[in-house]
């Protein structure tokens, strides 16, 4: 099965090609402005990297936050586009849990192999906040919850992990959160983006999601509409 999945929830949009286990090309954009809206330049030159018309891919996966609310919607409309206009499936994969399994593929290629780890990627979510949580990676690529996905204040997330035991921590939010002594950072790089063959490794391990956004807080222009109704309400 040829799978093409994308991630635009976060400052890095990631693009991957997979066949069956092989990953026949993958993307990270760049991190500027507007990076996810050039998703579909991008995956016009991955599908021609690949030698892979669109005509042959057999299903979508598509990352749905949390994370930037502009960007969720690009991924998610951008999938559903091309699922209709192909007559193929798509299907949701959590940012944050491909965002884990990416974290403890960096620490088993740096030589922390056999045994499950216990990572926690964190997304800034801007406003003061981060989008994190909390996994138990096994060997096998197996997630289990040990911290809940919510838009954390950073002490919060940080008192949580202190109580969750040793931890890895990467990700875009990584260094806003003060890790207390059980917790490391991992080297800053590829540990901080999500790639997007491991949204396909959590969809066919069964870590489907439905393709709508997984925002974790209201939108901004969400909470402006009831900050105006409260300040506009009568005393």
């Amino acid at each position: 099965m040829t799978t093409f999945a994308l991630d635009t929830a976060t400052p890095d949009p990631a693009l991957a090609i997979v066949d069956g286990d092989d990953v026949l090309a993958e993307a990270s954009l760049a991190r500027i402005p507007g990076g996810g809206r050039r998703v579909l330049e991008a995956a016009h030159d991955l599908f021609t990297q690949a030698a892979v018309a669109p005509a042959d891919i057999d299903d979508i996966v598509v990352g749905v936050g949390p994370g930037g609310f502009t960007g969720i919607r690009i991924g998610i409309a951008t999938a559903l586009g091309l699922g209709q206009a192909l007559g193929i499936p798509v299907q949701g994969a959590s940012t944050l849990e491909a965002l884990a399994l990416g974290i403890a593929g960096e620490e088993a290629r740096s030589g922390a192999q056999g045994e499950p780890v216990l990572v926690a990627p964190v997304i800034d979510a801007r406003r003061g906040q981060v989008f994190a949580a909390a996994y138990l990676v096994g060997p096998s690529g197996g997630v289990e919850v040990v911290i809940a996905p919510a838009a954390w204040d950073p002490a919060d997330f940080a008192t949580a992990l202190a109580a969750a035991g040793p931890c890895v921590v990467a990700g875009d939010g990584a260094d806003l959160v003060d890790l207390p002594a059980s917790a490391r950072r991992a080297p800053a790089g590829a540990a901080d983006r999500v790639p997007a063959v491991r949204l396909v490794q959590r969809v066919r391990a069964g870590g489907a999601r439905p393709v709508a956004p997984e925002y974790l807080r209201l939108p901004d222009a969400e909470e402006n509409r009831l900050r105006r109704l409260r300040e506009e309400a009568p005393a």
